[in-house]
């Protein structure tokens, strides 16, 4: 009498004899290290994580991959860099993943950094101006609060850094970019 299979025991007999060649079980393996670099970030963006657990748990990515996680990793810190966000975590997480020969792109974001921090550019400057400026108006007390949306010089600052970061970002990128890739190991 015949042996009744499941669907499972005919594909595992059909497949027994396919086996994974190095450069395809390196292929999956630096997909799969790669593909946790968003969630790491993520982590680090929401505070659920500091640099510390996003520096360890880029030291567990193999030594074949992490110079191209590096890389990634500074991807999607770049990605998140915003006028807002100068100055804050993002900055010192860059510096902390940033390549020696990327020192330029740091010393460009310390400068805008500096720029936006300038007691006359500072959002806490301004705040203080806004307040003095609605008190000569008569609007003062604890339930006065503004905001940086509505006023049109933190806009014309915001507008000037976001350029300038955006032209880092394109050109932080194209640097990354033309780094060579790191090849196979050497046997």
């Amino acid at each position: 009498m015949a042996e009744i299979k499941s669907t499972l025991d005919i594909v595992l007999e059909k497949t027994k004899h396919l086996v994974l060649s190095p450069e395809e079980r390196r292929a999956l393996d630096r997909q799969e290290h790669l593909e946790k670099i968003p969630g790491i970030i993520q982590r680090f963006l929401d505070d659920a994580w500091t640099l510390e657990h996003m520096k360890d748990a880029w030291r567990a990515i193999p030594e074949d991959f992490q110079e191209e996680a590096r890389r990634a990793i500074v991807r999607k810190l770049l990605d998140a860099l915003s006028p807002e966000e100068t100055g804050g975590k993002i900055e010192s997480a860059l510096k902390a993943f940033a390549a020696p020969a990327e020192t330029p792109y740091l010393d460009r974001l310390s400068r805008l950094t500096t720029m936006e921090t300038t007691p006359e550019n500072s959002w806490d400057a301004q705040r203080r101006r806004l307040l003095a400026h609605l008190a000569e108006r008569g609007i003062a007390g604890d339930a006065v609060h503004v905001t940086p949306a509505v006023d049109p010089h933190w806009q014309t600052t915001r507008k000037t850094l976001a350029r300038e970061i955006e032209s880092l970002k394109k050109d932080w990128r194209a640097a990354l970019e033309a780094e060579p890739s790191p090849g196979p190991p050497e046997p």
